[in-house]
């Protein structure tokens, strides 16, 4: 379903991870295809990879956030009609 996040990294991508990042959070394609759904029906064309942090705060996979701001990027504009068909709650 993620086309764009890549099961394996390089040294590099894996040496600034283990430097600056706290925790990595996971989610499941279930998750995803419920977080592009709910950003088109709001009017957001989100691929699913871009969506993959939207669908943790949306799952409550982020400890502490109520109650204080939150900025979630969502990214990517790499999905057409055709891939919309994974999602066939959307009726499109």
């Amino acid at each position: 379903l993620c086309v764009c996040i890549p099961p394996e990294t390089d040294f590099f991508v894996y040496f600034l991870c283990q430097r600056y990042v706290e925790e990595i959070v996971l989610v499941n394609d279930e998750e995803i295809k419920a977080a592009v759904s709910t950003l088109y029906r709001a009017g957001l064309l989100v691929e699913p990879s871009g969506s993959a942090a939207f669908a943790a705060i949306a799952n409550d996979r982020i400890p502490d956030i109520a109650g204080r701001n939150v900025v979630v990027i969502l990214s990517g504009g790499n999905i057409g009609k055709d891939e919309l068909t994974n999602f066939p709650d959307l009726n499109i």
